[in-house]
């Protein structure tokens, strides 16, 4: 199974645009893949007590365990905030890593995508986020994928519609699925 993750709770996010993009692509690969917004996990569920295994709320426990834990690849999608990845993101990771912590990201491949308007694609944002994800035991691809202008990567109705990026977006997902299927990963 392949999470693909909406990186911002940002409502209306161009983010999850292209998180949509890559679960389509994915799914036309015959991969069983599944997509995890991060605009859907309610705020309440993120407190001071989430830091101790059992004051962790159910429903978050439910979202590892679906998205994280029974998953052996990763699609994550962040935009650029502040010259970096969102802080929901972090939280996020966070949140997650005091339950279970190996089993979360050790060992498991990763596609990293940085969605921007200006020019760099978040590229500095994904750098700070295969930091994370290193530290925690994932592994990235060495191809990390930043999109600059998403704007005009964008139809009316905001579909991926631009060759290039979907080349692009396609060729991510065939590595992951190599990475994943080729056992590239140390074990």
């Amino acid at each position: 199974m392949i999470t693909i993750i909406s990186g911002t709770n940002r409502p209306g996010s161009k983010t999850l645009q292209f998180a949509t993009a890559s679960l389509e692509l994915l799914s036309e690969m015959d991969e069983d893949v599944q997509l995890l917004d991060l605009a859907t996990i309610a705020p309440q569920w993120l407190h001071t007590g989430m830091y101790t295994p059992a004051d962790i709320t159910p429903e978050l426990l439910d979202i590892q365990k679906r998205f994280v834990l029974n998953v052996d690849a990763f699609v994550i999608i962040v935009p650029e905030y502040n010259g970096s990845y969102p802080g929901m993101m972090k939280l996020f990771i966070d949140a997650i890593s005091v339950n279970e912590y190996p089993s979360n990201f050790k060992n498991k491949a990763f596609a990293l995508i940085g969605v921007a308007s200006g020019r760099a694609g978040n590229l500095r944002g994904i750098d700070h986020l295969a930091d994370t994800i290193a530290h925690m035991g994932g592994w990235v691809l060495p191809n990390k994928l930043p999109l600059s202008g998403v704007e005009a990567l964008l139809n009316e109705d905001g579909k991926v519609t631009d060759e290039a990026t979907l080349t692009s977006l396609r060729s991510s997902a065939e590595q992951l699925i190599a990475a994943r299927n080729r056992n590239l990963i140390y074990k």
